[in-house]
């Protein structure tokens, strides 16, 4: 019998336990956890072995299992460099770590097709669903350190190209089949990609910093430590574009519960290392919405029927309507 083909697997946690005790120092005693499913697969590895400073708990690393065509083998490798080198200059991000081969990408044989998979370290402490005013300011100062190591540094191919005129033309080519009994919401980002070219192009680009951008700043991909030190993960949508993005991503997630007091101290936190311009600054509510209409495109392209459930067309429109909303709340046009 011919085996049937897939799209998306769910691989077998003991097999993924076996790769990694095959390829890397680990104790036979280690245990593994599937944490959840998103963009990618993630598992948790827990050894037997036991930390001198911390009795109670075994060393915890972190196993990625990148979906089936969702990343080009070279935006992975690009993404390891950044972080060796955020790793190497102090910024405390969950860095990958090499097998016994000296490698970093284990190479798996899925049945939709070759899948990667990467051990990290694991980035200490726990997530922050609400930041209080001296977290943000922290976050906003650690986010700061970050840019002003990587601003105009290359890498590689990045996972994204966060060009506006790009995200746009990616946005309306995925909706548009989607949004045909939606025409009133379509119409509209017709116009709002033409209002902001012609925003940016008034905009005199010396002002606006460029360099790679986390891509994903929000509560689920950093952890706060009792020591108070902030540790980033997840870095699957890092991409090139201009340096605000990450501030603007800051802001859009869960801003009804961000306070003007939160943001300005993600803002002081900031410019301790990375001064904005009053361009750059007056351009965040920009962004946010240009991170809100990415986040939108991309559940509609992943749950496209094959792969996922539809996302539906009313669920689509209905969040159109809430980028409108705050599009005249910060009154961008």
């Amino acid at each position: 019998m011919q085996f049937f083909s897939a799209v998306y697997s769910s691989l077998s946690s003991k097999a993924l336990l076996q790769l990694v005790k095959s390829c890397y120092t680990i104790e036979d005693a280690a245990a593994i956890s599937f944490l959840k499913r998103g963009f990618n697969d993630t598992y948790l590895i827990t050894s037997g072995q036991k930390k001198i400073q911390d009795k109670n708990n075994g060393i915890k690393f972190i196993l990625r299992v990148y979906k089936y065509n969702w990343r080009s083998l070279e935006s992975i490798i690009a993404e390891l460099k950044l972080l060796n080198y955020l790793n190497e200059n102090k910024i405390s991000v969950s860095f990958p770590i090499k097998d016994n081969q000296e490698k970093y990408i284990q190479t798996i044989d899925a049945p939709e097709g070759p899948r990667y998979a990467v051990l990290f370290s694991f980035a200490e402490g726990e997530p922050v669903r609400k930041l209080t005013p001296e977290q943000s300011f922290l976050l906003g100062a650690e986010t700061g350190l970050i840019h002003s190591l990587t601003r105009d540094k290359s890498f590689g191919e990045t996972a994204h190209n966060y060009d506006i005129e790009t995200q746009f033309n990616i946005t309306l080519s995925v909706l548009k089949p989607i949004l045909t009994n939606h025409p009133e919401q379509y119409n509209y980002l017709l116009q709002l990609k033409d209002n902001f070219i012609k925003k940016f192009k008034t905009i005199d680009k010396s002002e606006l910093k460029m360099g790679v951008c986390h891509g994903d700043l929000q509560a689920e991909n950093f952890h706060l430590s009792l020591e108070n030190k902030f540790t980033f993960f997840d870095f699957d949508f890092f991409g090139t574009g201009c340096l605000v993005y990450d501030i603007g991503v800051f802001m859009w997630y869960d801003h009804k519960n961000k306070t003007e007091e939160i943001l300005q101290a993600f803002l002081k936190g900031y410019q301790l290392h990375e001064k904005l311009s009053e361009t750059e600054i007056k351009l965040i509510p920009y962004f946010s919405t240009l991170r809100a209409l990415f986040q939108m495109t991309l559940y509609c392209k992943i749950n496209d029927g094959a792969q996922l459930p539809l996302w539906p067309a009313q669920q689509a429109a209905d969040f159109i309507k809430k980028v409108n909303k705050w599009e005249l709340q910060h009154k961008l046009f």
